[in-house]
């Protein structure tokens, strides 16, 4: 594997919006060469993330089903990931946790390759961040591949990092002042409070039932609420529909 990323010369400021990370990280996955790269910010604490961001190359369907049936606070692998200073093989994810095991079986349906490494990254002061690299090949090469990609793509990682916590920054409101939730997130849960169907919502909204669904289970989790019904009450109690 040829070396497809030069730190001399890439890009050093900020990405200007969502989608321009989007974009570059789309663009990172066909450089490699790799099925899909993945980019999580959890914000201040590992344990009971204040703030969720993320960024990936995977299949919607796939981010709407993890998003509301476990998210990184039900996910072990999030916390073997920050138990350690060096990257994780996700092998070894598979052999410590029963629900890890349970997530792949759903991701590989939707295209999620077998093999993949999770790259810790912590910055004190901004918080904690997780970039992955997923592969599909033979068990038989995985070790040499996993080497080639581990030198490359960790110092990208740190790059995308840098590049993308700017934006994150911008776009929440400094810790303590409230939940962060998008303004779709929002108009969401508004009108669940209303008894609005998912698809209800996508026709007043002019979005797609899988859309709304996507945004309502960022704003369960956002809110670490177990049901939508929940998500509401709490976002009621903090006066976030005024």
């Amino acid at each position: 594997m040829t070396s497809r990323f030069d730190i001399f010369n890439a890009a050093q400021e900020p990405f200007s919006d969502e989608k321009e990370s989007a974009n570059f990280l789309r663009t990172a996955r066909d450089r490699f060469g790799v099925l899909n790269l993945s980019y999580w910010f959890l914000g201040s604490s590992r344990a009971v993330p204040d703030r969720m961001t993320w960024f990936s190359t995977y299949d919607e369907s796939y981010t709407q089903i993890y998003m509301k049936e476990y998210s990184p606070l039900k996910d072990s692998a999030f916390h073997l990931c920050f138990s350690r200073l060096l990257p994780l093989d996700w092998d070894e994810a598979y052999t410590t946790d029963d629900t890890v095991k349970d997530i792949h079986q759903i991701a590989e349906r939707y295209g999620i390759g077998r093999h993949g490494i999770s790259i810790p990254i912590r910055e004190l002061g901004v918080g904690d961040a997780m970039f992955s690299i997923n592969f599909d090949c033979d068990d038989r090469h995985w070790g040499e591949v996993r080497r080639e990609l581990v030198n490359e793509v960790h110092l990208f990682a740190h790059y995308y990092h840098q590049r993308v916590k700017k934006l994150i920054a911008a776009q929440q409101r400094p810790m303590g002042e409230g939940f962060e939730l998008s303004p779709r997130e929002r108009e969401v849960l508004m009108w669940a409070a209303e008894g609005k169907t998912a698809s209800e919502t996508a026709t007043i909204l002019k979005l797609s039932t899988s859309a709304v669904n996507l945004y309502a289970a960022r704003a369960m989790s956002k809110l670490r609420a177990h049901t939508k019904t929940q998500a509401v009450a709490i976002a009621v109690r903090n006066s976030m529909f005024n």
